[in-house]
């Protein structure tokens, strides 16, 4: 069997210049031996000739329809088996995300010598020097919702555990941070875990199966947030302008898949409700910045959402 230290999993649909810089930014600085597993899923971009052609060494797997986040990985993962490729971790990579530097590696050694962590990400940039939002925090609650959403976890970082963890915060301080969940934007996991745990589920097409996916992770081992790694994550929002409200409904299923049938009706409106306080608050405080046009959508998709549950 074929032994690399680690798998790169890219699920891609119709990003052909990002992911061609996110494969670039592999070569470039990603030295321990591995493997890049390309799952595309219908691209219309020609995303699929140019890997072909500038990337030959990349396994790809091309779907006919778009398939979605979650089964794409899993068909990547499938596909490791059965060609029989071992390895020591996977990583799930978005096809948005640079490579600058080879700090991974410096998260691959830690975690070698920490056999307790099963999973980890490093610090997640939305620019040079932004932090992203929204990279992992603590199980979804109704309290860990209000939390975040009324800043109790910004403010105390290591009292109150928000649903969204601070980042900034535990990377300035650099802390390791044990979380309930991470992101999908770069997921490095493991790949024993996969001995007890099939994948992502696929109830979900896109969005929150990064938060399911952590909850059987977690249940194998610790989770945490490495802070002195680093990749960078560049956002094409305005190119996907119709999926804004997916990742509220895919949370929103999240919930209610963990809460239980009792009360589950009431305790969803409580947690949207919560939600549309956090972004109305947030909407107020920052005036007149560029990101009050896609806090206004939530708050109107979410007071949308409410009505459909009367």
């Amino acid at each position: 069997m074929e032994k690399n230290k680690l798998i790169f999993i890219i699920a891609n649909w119709n990003r052909k210049a990002l992911l061609s810089r996110c494969l670039d930014s592999i070569k470039t600085y990603i030295s321990v031996s591995h493997k890049i597993i390309i799952v595309d899923n219908a691209s219309s971009d020609g995303s699929q000739g140019m890997v072909k052609e500038k990337y030959p060494h990349v396994f790809l797997i091309e779907n006919s329809e778009n398939l979605g986040y979650s089964r794409a990985n899993n068909m990547a993962l499938k596909k490791i088996r059965e060609k029989k490729i071992d390895s020591d971790y996977v990583i799930f990579l978005n096809n948005d995300v640079l490579f600058k530097d080879n700090s991974l590696e410096r998260l691959i050694d830690y975690l070698n010598i920490r056999p307790e962590y099963m999973a980890a990400i490093p610090t997640v940039f939305q620019s040079n020097i932004d932090l992203q939002t929204g990279i992992g925090g603590y199980e979804l609650s109704l309290s860990s919702a209000f939390v975040y959403f009324f800043f109790l976890s910004i403010l105390f970082p290591r009292i109150f555990k928000g649903f969204y963890f601070h980042q900034k915060y535990f990377r300035k301080k650099e802390l390791i941070a044990e979380l309930d969940w991470i992101s999908g934007v770069c997921f490095l996991v493991r790949n024993q875990a996969f001995e007890n745990i099939s994948g992502f589920p696929e109830s979900f097409f896109m969005y929150a199966e990064d938060v399911a996916f952590s909850k059987s992770v977690k249940a194998l081992g610790k989770i945490v947030y490495f802070p002195r790694a680093q990749v960078y994550h560049i956002k094409e929002d305005s190119k996907f302008q119709s999926r804004q409200g997916m990742w509220l409904d895919s949370i929103f299923q999240y919930y209610k898949s963990i809460i239980g049938a009792k009360g589950r009706r009431g305790k969803l409106i409580l947690l949207k409700i919560i939600f549309l306080l956090g972004f109305w608050l947030r909407l107020i405080l920052r005036g007149r910045l560029k990101e009050n046009k896609k806090l206004y959508f939530y708050c109107i998709y979410i007071v949308k959402s409410l009505f459909k549950e009367y």
